[in-house]
């Protein structure tokens, strides 16, 4: 009869210190299959990737009203010598990404152009808006005309895709 018990308690344990792993890791793994949509984002022509990251945490709440929700954010910096106008006319038909942890999809792509990206610092890592902290999903651009400094060589532009998703327990509270 005590073997049962042992066996069990160490039944009981490992199943706990499963569940606790899978816990502690799921907002990690949540962000990065997040992430990966955009970093597997097929690029235009004449253009490298020079940075991609990506950042969850709370300290980006007041960027997507988290609601206790936990928010992600994804971004790459690239290089192109295409023009802004090309740039703009290859991303305009972007289809939406999914959310994270899910198969819908809704995620707007966001575009921040050399002249008009502002980043942002936070203690979790660090996003990017457009002027007076808007966010420029692609379709804000539809119908603007690029400027004259989209014929400029060699510029580099930033793509980001933000949201937030649910998760098992909220220890991190």
């Amino acid at each position: 009869m005590k073997k049962f018990y042992i066996g069990t308690f160490i039944v009981i344990l490992c199943a706990a210190i499963a569940i606790a792993i899978y816990a502690f890791t799921e907002k990690g793994r949540y962000s990065k299959e997040f992430a990966h949509n955009l970093f597997e984002y097929p690029l235009p022509p004449h253009t490298q990737v020079l940075e991609k990251h990506y950042f969850y945490g709370y300290s980006f709440g007041h960027l997507l009203g988290s609601g206790g929700y936990m928010p992600v954010v994804a971004n790459m910096r690239l290089s192109t010598s295409l023009s802004e106008e090309e740039i703009l006319s290859y991303y305009k038909n972007t289809p939406l990404f999914p959310y994270p942890n899910s198969n819908n999809k809704g995620v707007e792509l966001e575009l921040y152009l050399p002249k008009e990206q502002i980043l942002h610092k936070t203690t979790d890592g660090f996003y990017y808006s457009g002027k007076g902290d808007s966010t420029r999903r692609i379709t804000s651009y539809k119908g603007s005309k690029a400027s004259s400094y989209s014929e400029k060589k060699n510029q580099q532009y930033i793509l980001q895709i933000s949201s937030s998703f649910d998760y098992i327990f909220r220890l991190d509270r």
